[in-house]
């Protein structure tokens, strides 16, 4: 397992004690809640760990139109009319794919789901498997596990938790990282050497998470975005932006495009997201 951790470690930047104990949970048959703001990682973890373990992982977004029968899966209903129930007309929902296989069934926005639904998950996680009417009992494989992710913070159209569902969990939360590991992070998803850019970016989305008027700022999604759209901006313009000196205008509109809709404004603020992006993209520039 040292080895398998090792490569998981290269791949993602940071989370060495996060890895360390999911992988550890996973091993010891435990099913894990990652809780946490957007952007902080969760899925490219989950992901890596997956890759290199060895199990497939089978990603699912709940809503409320995630039922019990899309989960655990149902019959055709025209071949079953005319020819009954049989198992060839039964398309299986990536719960029972995943119980079967012994995947990790990985459910992001897990809060959003119908509160019908994540009650099947306390049966299976308690008997280790599940009844399905007219075709029989399903076993879960050993390896089998669920990895719920959600955002503690939102609180629209999401669904309770119930205290027995979350007790059959295990859970850790991921938090945004350190400046140095956010900087890094964009540096390699944007392909750019020029640090005074990344450094800016990423200090604007820090600091959308501390500024009194916003509820939840940015991750570090608004730092790329920001450097991507600069980057197509100023290629458009038949520039490098490797070559040219920073374009304050350029910059502050491409600010403004990739965090407007990253940051939740409390609803007393009289600011907008903005009049914020602009406070915070000047403060940086003044110091620069």
């Amino acid at each position: 397992m040292i080895s398998e951790i090792e490569e998981v470690y290269k791949e993602v930047v940071g989370r060495r004690m996060e890895i360390l104990m999911i992988v550890s949970a996973l091993q010891a048959g435990k099913h894990i809640f990652l809780e946490g703001p957007p952007g902080t990682s969760k899925s490219t973890v989950l992901k890596a760990i997956s890759d290199h373990m060895g199990t497939q992982c089978c990603l699912i977004t709940g809503n409320s139109d995630l039922t019990t029968s899309k989960l655990i899966g149902y019959f055709d209903p025209a071949e079953t009319l005319s020819k009954g129930y049989k198992l060839e007309y039964f398309t299986p929902g990536p719960l029972l794919e995943a119980m079967q296989k012994g995947s990790y069934l990985y459910i992001e926005e897990f809060n959003r789901l119908p509160d019908e639904t994540t009650n099947v998950f306390v049966t299976v996680m308690s008997e280790k498997k599940l009844t399905v009417p007219r075709l029989g009992v399903v076993e879960s494989h050993p390896d089998f596990r669920i990895i719920a992710a959600l955002n503690p913070l939102d609180n629209i159209g999401i669904s309770r938790i119930s205290r027995a569902l979350k007790d059959r969990f295990s859970s850790i939360r991921m938090d945004y990282q350190s400046e140095e590991e956010e900087v890094e992070i964009v540096g390699k998803r944007t392909n750019l050497d020029k640090n005074e850019i990344i450094e800016l970016a990423v200090a604007i989305a820090r600091d959308t998470r501390k500024h009194p008027d916003v509820k939840l700022g940015s991750s570090v999604r608004g730092s790329i975005d920001m450097i991507d759209i600069y980057a197509k901006t100023l290629n458009g313009l038949g520039r490098s932006v490797n070559r040219y000196q920073l374009d304050d205008n350029l910059l502050l509109h491409s600010a403004m495009m990739s965090f407007r809709s990253k940051i939740w404004i409390y609803e007393t603020s009289e600011k907008t997201p903005e009049e914020v992006i602009r406070e915070i993209f000047n403060k940086f520039q003044k110091k620069n």
